[in-house]
C-alpha cells in the first residue's frame, strides 16, 4: 500500500511538471530561450518610425543592449520615413505580416487602436507587477490606455516654442525675448523673414503648408479650441480656426512663411535653419543643437493666448505589440527593457524626446534648459484626442489648409467646405 501511494504521487508530480513545462501566458518566463543553450533563437520584427541618424542610432543602441542581456532573443530593425510608414504598416496588417513590436504615432494609435491590431499590454503588466508603471507621468500613461487596456507606452514630444537666438540679433531683436502673446508671434514673423532679390531666404517663423495640422493646432491650442471636439465632429471651420488661418495665409503671402511639408524626409525650415521660430519638438529640435550649438536655440512655453492659454502640443511614438505576435512575452519584454530608467533616459537624451518616468525627471532636466521647458510644458499640454474619425478630419483639414495657402480658395471658404465633407463621410462611415 505505501509502495502504490508513492507510485502514485510520483505519476502526479510527474503530471504536474509536465503541465508547467506546457503552459504559457503572461507568467510564463521570457528567458527560456536564454536559459536553454539549445533553444532556438527568438527573432522579434521591430519596426520604427523615422530614419533620421541621430534616431536610429539610438534605437540600435537600445536593441544592442537588449540582445547582450536577453542572448535567446534578436531584434530585426527596419527603419521606415514617417511619410510612407502609416501605410506601410497599414498593408503590412493586412496581408498578416506585421512586426511584432512597432513604433506608431500619436494619432496613428489612437485612431486605430478600436481596430483590434494591438496586444494589450495589461495583462504583462500586472503578473510581473511592473514598477514603472507606478513611475510614469499618469496622463502619459493613459495616452496609451483604451477601454481599460493599454495598448501603447509613449515617448512623449512636447512642442514649446523655439527660436535661433542668432537670427534674432540679426534682426535687431533681443535674442533673450522671444514672443510674450498670440499677436507678438505674428509681429515676430514679419520682423524676423529675410529676403534676397524679392524672394524668401529665410522664414520669420515655421509654419508647415502642407501636411501643415501639428503647425496650425499648435496656434490653435492657445486659442483654447481643437479641430474636432469630443465625438470626433470637426471643428476646424469655427470663427476662431477661420481667423487663424487668414492670419496665417498672411504670412504667407508677405513672405514669412516659406512653402514646406510637415513630413518632408530632411526636414521642416527650423531644422534646417531656414526658419527662426517654430513650435517645434525637441526630438526635431536634437540635431540642430548638435550641428549649430545649444547656445544659439532658445527654448519656452508658447505665449499666452487672449485667454492666457500657454498650451503646449504633445504627440510623440508609442511603443507597441501586434496582437498575433507569435512570442508577446519577448514582445512585452523588450518594451518593458526600453522603459527602464537608465535605458529611457539615454535614449531621450539622444534624441531629444521627453523619458516618461517622474525618477527620470530630475537627471534629464540637468541636461539642458530646454528639458526644464519640456517638463514644465507638459503641466498644460495636450494631444489629439482619441477618436476613430481622426484620419478623416485630418485628411479634410490639410485639404482647407492647403487651400488656403495656395490661393485656391479664401479660408473661410476652404475651412466651411472641407469640414463639411468631413461630416458627410462621417456620417456615411456610421
Amino acid at each position: 500500500m505505501k509502495k502504490r501511494s508513492i507510485a502514485t504521487l510520483a505519476m502526479l508530480l510527474a503530471l504536474a511538471l509536465a503541465l508547467a513545462a506546457c503552459s504559457g501566458g503572461p507568467s510564463e518566463s521570457s528567458n527560456a530561450a536564454a536559459s536553454d543553450p539549445n533553444a532556438e533563437e527568438i527573432v522579434l520584427k521591430f519596426w520604427y518610425p523615422g530614419t533620421d541618424e541621430i534616431l536610429t542610432g539610438a534605437v540600435k543602441q537600445v536593441i544592442q543592449k537588449f540582445e547582450r542581456t536577453h542572448p535567446g532573443i534578436k531584434v530585426e530593425l527596419t527603419s521606415i520615413p514617417w511619410a510612407d510608414y502609416f501605410q506601410k504598416l497599414t498593408v503590412a496588417y493586412s496581408g498578416g505580416l506585421q512586426p511584432d513590436i512597432h513604433g506608431l504615432g500619436f494619432g496613428q494609435l489612437i485612431s486605430t487602436v478600436d481596430q483590434g491590431k494591438y496586444l494589450d499590454l495589461s495583462p504583462y503588466i500586472e503578473a510581473d507587477r511592473w514598477e514603472g508603471k507606478d513611475d510614469f507621468f499618469p496622463d502619459i500613461l493613459e495616452a496609451g490606455q483604451y477601454e481599460g487596456g493599454q495598448y501603447g507606452l509613449l515617448l512623449p514630444e512636447i512642442r514649446p516654442l523655439a527660436w535661433r537666438k542668432d537670427f534674432f540679433e540679426e534682426a535687431g531683436l533681443d535674442p533673450e525675448s522671444p514672443p510674450k502673446t498670440f499677436d507678438d508671434i505674428f509681429a515676430y514673423a514679419e520682423k524676423l523673414k529675410k529676403a534676397e532679390n524679392g524672394k524668401t531666404t529665410r522664414a520669420g517663423i515655421d509654419i508647415q503648408t502642407s501636411n501643415g495640422e501639428q503647425s496650425y493646432l499648435s496656434l490653435l491650442l492657445l486659442l483654447g479650441e481643437d479641430f474636432y471636439d469630443a465625438e470626433g465632429h470637426p471643428t476646424f471651420d469655427s470663427p476662431a480656426s477661420v481667423g487663424l488661418v487668414e492670419k496665417m495665409v498672411d504670412l504667407y503671402e508677405s513672405g514669412a512663411i516659406i512653402a514646406s511639408n510637415q513630413q518632408q524626409v530632411n526636414g521642416t525650415p527650423f531644422v534646417n535653419s531656414q526658419a527662426a521660430m517654430a513650435f517645434v519638438s525637441t526630438a526635431g529640435a536634437a540635431s540642430l543643437q548638435q550641428s549649430i550649438g545649444a547656445d544659439k536655440i532658445g527654448w519656452t512655453l508658447p505665449p499666452a493666448g487672449p485667454e492666457g492659454k500657454q498650451t503646449a502640443l504633445m504627440l510623440g511614438t508609442f511603443l507597441t505589440a501586434a496582437q498575433k505576435t507569435k512570442h508577446p512575452e519577448e514582445a512585452w519584454t523588450f518594451i518593458k527593457f526600453w522603459f527602464e530608467k537608465e535605458n529611457v533616459l539615454e535614449f531621450a537624451t539622444k534624441t531629444g524626446s521627453i523619458p516618461p518616468l517622474r525618477s527620470a525627471k530630475d537627471e534629464f532636466v540637468k541636461l539642458g534648459d530646454g528639458n526644464e521647458v519640456a517638463f514644465e510644458a507638459m503641466n498644460d499640454a495636450r494631444g489629439y484626442g482619441a477618436s476613430g474619425h481622426w484620419a478623416i478630419n485630418v485628411k479634410y483639414l490639410r485639404l482647407a489648409l492647403e487651400e488656403s495657402f495656395n490661393g485656391i480658395k479664401p479660408p473661410a471658404d476652404a475651412l466651411k467646405s472641407n469640414a463639411e465633407m468631413a461630416r458627410e463621410e462621417i456620417a456615411a462611415a456610421k
